[in-house]
């Protein structure tokens, strides 16, 4: 019954499934035998390294392949073997000012061979805190800045409740003082030149994207600065946001250092604004088409063109005329920025009167999270009264909220084997969350190298948002110190290979533990070479001196003197027979080695015969008729040969005998039929002379029988079948029916292999990429709907 379903089964089958799949089988099995033993197939101790699960022999009696499995190294008697495996190689202790740190900055990795280390992260007490206001100072945003003038004080004593240890800067953006984002700034202004140049500018005609006003202080005061006006609602804030993260020596951030205070150093940006910030590409309405390069363009106040006619303001920085020549910065690039100075950003976000960008800046914190920074978007009221606490809060849980971020290197994977939080603390996902001061988080991580392509040492960097970096170089195991001492032509190879890692590496022709052993059998001395394909010697000429006279035997050109025998341990013309007449070695028609001659063969297409090749194929005065001594060789009807004394014989042609072939045999075929059906076609003797063949077909094949002289079978051959035309044609056009599908399914594999390859890379590249793919959270939809109000009334 169930052969009765199979059809309907596979009717029924993904038909491009199955082929697949059978195909996968098929060729799983073909190279399986290849890749069943890959220890095996290395020559050499660095191959063997790089290959996972092998170790190297270095006992030079081994015999047989010196890589082989970790696991079978017991069963190969080798006393000793090269099986390096990854390990930690550098410790370190940590310092009790360390934040971020692991035990093991160096450690060696050997391909397939995963090692797990650990990266520790503490919440310190007193951690250093640099802190940066950055402040939107359109004219939307009077009241908020009122409110942090009057709080600056307050802002320093409420951090340092947590850290005693906090400097706060101070700056504002507005916009690119260009039309359409900004108020158009007279033109005696820009040259410097009255009247009403003071009266303009204090009445907001100022723009400017970054204003940089206080340096970091641990006695912060907002200065006496208004807002400003500008035309459209975006802001430059992260066109401001760039140049406070580029501008780390102007604006005097602190670095982590190895010792000191700064260790454990925690870097914010408060970036208070009541709008959504200009991306990427929004420049190009002024023609700005320079994308941003992310570096610090701000300049002295007082060195600025646009703004000579101020007055000298020591300390301050403004970004305007780079400005006009960089577009807006990207969402990435603004991501990479904070990732690479490690600074931590909270968007405190002012709602308008009917409308609020919280969401967007939502959007965008989970943009830089997934690029491995921390950020934070946080409500502020409208007053600005609540941002004691949005900083307190913020700070608290980028202290007690720790997440690691792994590098990406293409040859080294790193993986989270486990994370261990502190006591009183939650594992949510991979971040530890409400850790407690002075307290450990450990993530364990596996790290295993994949091939040995790049080069031998490479660094790790894992990062702590809010915590900083800790980096751990990897020496790479992709070879053998042994590999460089190379000792050529070595004794110990019985000079036929180059020594090694304790082992022969044979030269082409040599095999055995000390290369003693010729794949030709016997070695071919010195005076010749081992061929690994016909696994015959290739002799080589002899230079020695050769009379090549008659007392030694003279050789006939084409042959030169050279070294012969099967391992050319002899000559060609020593000990070689020769002809009677003029002392020809081998009579000029064969080749001598090591005192016998091998005959050359003639035009009838059979050798010359005799110990030194002086029988004749057509010795004519053997083979013709002794009474008339002319005629026909051999009447006509066969050819002339050597008997074992070196005299001429005939053979004779089908259908004729006798010593001169002129006797025709009158055997005939007629019988073969009849006897057939009887049974009775008794063979005798095959080596009697062929009188008659007589062919015999039946069921499409055609049977020879040859006849002695008396009409007896001495031979049957093999049946010569010939298949009909349309067969041919059959077979042939399956034939390349069959190698079209294999052909159609080999080109299927390929390109789902490709297809597969294909896939992988760009998971790799959204793995690595520096933000995950999201819909961009500025997006408005173009689309409105209106209605019509007068729709359906009279009028």
């Amino acid at each position: 019954p169930n052969l009765l379903l199979l059809p309907i089964q596979l009717s029924d089958l993904d038909w491009e499934m199955f082929l697949k799949l059978y195909l996968a089988v098929l060729v799983t099995l073909c190279y399986s035998k290849a890749y069943a033993q890959p220890c095996t197939n290395q020559d050499t101790c660095g191959k063997c390294l790089q290959t996972a699960g092998c170790v190297w022999c270095n006992v030079t009696t081994f015999d047989g392949p010196r890589c082989f499995e970790r696991n079978v190294s017991a069963s190969k008697r080798c006393a000793t073997f090269i099986d390096p495996r990854s390990a930690p190689t550098v410790t370190y202790t940590p310092l009790p000012t360390d934040s971020i740190y692991t035990a093991t900055p160096r450690i060696v990795l050997r391909p397939g061979d995963p090692l797990t280390v650990s990266v520790n992260v503490v919440s310190l007490p007193n951690a250093p805190l640099d802190l940066y206001i950055l402040m939107d100072l359109s004219d939307s945003m009077d009241v908020p800045l009122a409110t942090v003038k009057s709080v600056s004080q307050l802002i320093a004593q409420q951090v340092s409740s947590i850290t005693e240890n906090v400097r706060i800067g101070f700056g504002s953006f507005n916009d690119k003082p260009i039309f359409p984002y900004s108020q158009y700034t007279p033109e005696p202004c820009l040259s410097g030149i009255p009247p009403n140049c003071k009266e303009n500018l204090t009445a907001g005609y100022l723009q400017y994207s970054f204003l940089h006003l206080v340096n970091f202080t641990s006695n912060f005061n907002v200065p006496n600065v208004s807002v400003t006006k500008n035309l459209d609602l975006p802001e430059s804030s992260f066109d401001a946001l760039v140049q406070v993260l580029a501008c780390e020596r102007e604006l005097g951030w602190r670095n982590r250092s190895a010792e000191g205070s700064e260790r454990g150093l925690q870097r914010l940006v408060l970036l208070i604004t009541d709008n959504q910030p200009h991306l990427a590409g929004d420049g190009r309405l002024a023609a700005i088409y320079q994308p941003n390069d992310g570096k610090c363009h701000s300049r002295p106040y007082a060195k600025s063109i646009s703004y000579a006619y101020l007055p000298n303001a020591p300390g301050i920085l403004i970004y305007n005329e780079d400005s006009l020549f960089y577009d807006y910065p990207s969402v990435g690039l603004v991501a990479s920025l904070l990732k690479k100075y490690d600074v931590i950003p909270i968007f405190g976000i002012v709602p308008l009167t009917s409308n609020t960008f919280l969401s967007a800046y939502q959007a965008i914190q989970d943009l830089f999270t997934s690029a491995g920074t921390k950020a934070f978007a946080r409500p502020i009221s409208s007053s600005g009264s609540d941002i004691l606490s949005v900083i307190s809060a913020v700070y608290r849980e980028v202290i007690q909220n720790i997440a690691i971020t792994l590098p990406g290197q293409s040859d080294i994977s790193v993986s989270v084997s486990s994370i261990t939080c502190p006591t009183g603390s939650v594992l949510i996902g991979q971040v530890c969350t409400n850790v407690q001061l002075n307290l450990i988080t450990t993530f364990n991580l596996t790290l295993t190298l994949s091939d040995c392509k790049t080069p031998s040492s490479s660094a790790l960097t894992f990062s702590v948002p809010g915590f900083g970096p800790t980096t751990i170089t990897v020496d790479k195991i992709c070879s053998c110190l042994c590999d460089s001492i190379v000792k050529e032509d070595a004794s110990e190879c019985n000079s036929q290979g180059n020594f090694s890692c304790g082992g022969c590496v044979c030269r082409a022709g040599w095999n055995g533990p000390t290369c003693e052993k010729s794949i030709c059998g016997k070695p071919c001395v010195n005076n010749g070479t081992c061929d690994s394909v016909s696994r015959t010697c290739q002799c080589t000429n002899n230079t020695a001196p050769f009379k090549n006279d008659t007392t030694t035997g003279i050789l006939v050109s084409p042959y030169t003197p050279k070294f012969a025998g099967p391992t050319c341990s002899c000559t060609n013309f020593e000990n070689c027979p020769t002809n009677n007449l003029n002392k020809y070695i081998c009579n000029g028609r064969g080749q001598c080695a090591c005192g016998s001659c091998t005959c050359d063969a003639t035009p009838y297409t059979w050798m010359w015969q005799g110990k030194a090749c002086e029988c004749p194929a057509s010795n004519y005065s053997d083979c013709f008729n002794t009474e008339y001594k002319s005629g026909l060789l051999c009447t006509g009807n066969g050819m002339c040969s050597c008997d074992g004394s070196g005299k001429g014989m005939c053979v004779c042609y089908s259908g004729y005998t006798g010593k001169y072939c002129d006797a025709k045999i009158t055997v005939s075929c007629d019988n073969i039929p009849s006897c057939l059906t009887a049974g009775n076609c008794t063979s005798s003797n095959s080596d009697q002379q062929v009188a008659l063949i007589c062919p015999v077909s039946s069921g499409g094949c055609t049977y020879s029988y040859n006849l002695s002289p008396d009409n007896k079978v001495i031979f049957q051959s093999k049946p010569d079948c010939q298949f009909e035309a349309w067969k041919i044609i059959v077979i042939v056009i399956c034939g390349l029916l069959f190698l079209f599908i294999v052909i159609c399914a080999i080109i299927k594999i390929i390109l789902i292999i490709l297809d597969y390859v294909e896939v992988k890379r760009w998971e790799k590249e959204l793995k690595e990429a520096d933000f995950s793919k999201n819909q961009n959270p500025l997006y408005q939809s173009p689309e409105m709907q209106y209605t019509n109000v007068a729709y359906g009334k009279a009028m």
